[in-house]
């Protein structure tokens, strides 16, 4: 395995029955990514990417789903996305990867072959590693009432992860999952545009940081579809969604997704080799504007 001293959210095994359907299986592999940070004692995973690599084209088409993505009680405990690496599911109720990828074939109908989490603490020093990640904002965002980021191009380094990135200094969840989100973008386009030789020594330099079930045997299998594509090969979108406030009981802030949108987008640009669905298919709660 890639990786080595894992961390106590780690070791999860996913369950065959969600892995991509021969004879799809040859053309299509699906991997979970996600960054997981520890609060007050528990494992959230703040920040999901699905990476659906088509292995015929070279194209990767990746989806950000937010971690305070509403999945509904009956998936996990508080009902967000965020959790499931923490508290299970009802199918995968020993949580970590297996849990979030159950959430996601659940949910929003994909399968789910790999998986790669992360402690979002080693993000400022893969920052450094790679001289800066590129965020491309499309709108000015506001942080506070003395900061404000203009729309267009930012180089982030590690001061600007540790401070807008993690500890989320800004003050509107949407402002959080805006960066979080372009800078995740800003990542996966420079891990994606290396050598595979170079990505394999960043796994290797963080370890004890990260998770996977990709062996490098396997890892060595997909370079030649996965690394060094152009910009144009990366097809990356977050999952359309509202943000609602004091959501529930608990007076969540949550990240209602868009059915409609979402499996429009899903059938184009994630499901090249198997069957499209509808929006009633998934099982994604959305609440009514």
């Amino acid at each position: 395995m890639l990786s080595a001293r894992k961390p106590y959210w780690s070791g999860s095994e996913l369950p065959g029955k969600i892995s991509t359907p021969a004879p799809a299986s040859r053309s299509a592999r699906n991997i979970l990514v996600a960054g997981v940070t520890e609060t007050d004692g528990a494992a959230l995973a703040e920040m999901v990417l699905l990476i659906n690599l088509d292995l015929e084209t070279g194209k990767a088409g990746i989806m950000y789903l937010p971690g305070n993505t509403l999945i509904g009680a009956d998936e996990v405990r508080y009902g967000r996305l965020s959790g499931a690496v923490n508290w299970g599911t009802a199918d995968e109720p020993d949580g970590g990867a297996a849990a979030l990828a159950d959430c996601l074939a659940d949910c929003f109908v994909l399968p789910v072959d790999n998986y790669l989490l992360f402690d979002m603490d080693i993000l400022p020093d893969i920052t450094e590693r790679l001289g800066g990640v590129r965020v491309s904002l499309e709108n000015e965002l506001i942080i506070s009432e003395t900061e404000t980021l203009d729309a267009g191009d930012h180089i982030f380094h590690s001061g600007e992860v540790r401070d807008l990135i993690l500890s989320t200094d800004a003050e509107d969840i949407e402002t959080v999952n805006a960066l979080r989100a372009t800078f995740m973008e800003g990542i996966m386009r420079a891990v994606l545009g290396m050598p595979e030789k170079e990505v394999l020594a960043l796994v290797k330099e963080n370890k004890s940081s990260i998770d996977t079930d990709l062996s490098v045997r396997e890892h060595k299998k997909l370079s030649p579809s996965l690394y060094e594509k152009s910009g144009s090969m990366i097809d990356y979108f977050t999952v359309p969604g509202k943000t609602v406030n004091g959501y529930g009981s608990s007076r969540l802030t949550v990240w209602s997704v868009r059915r409609a949108e979402a499996a429009a987008l899903i059938n184009d640009r994630l499901r090249a080799h198997t069957d499209h669905v509808l929006a009633e298919d998934m099982s994604v709660p959305e609440i009514p504007a």
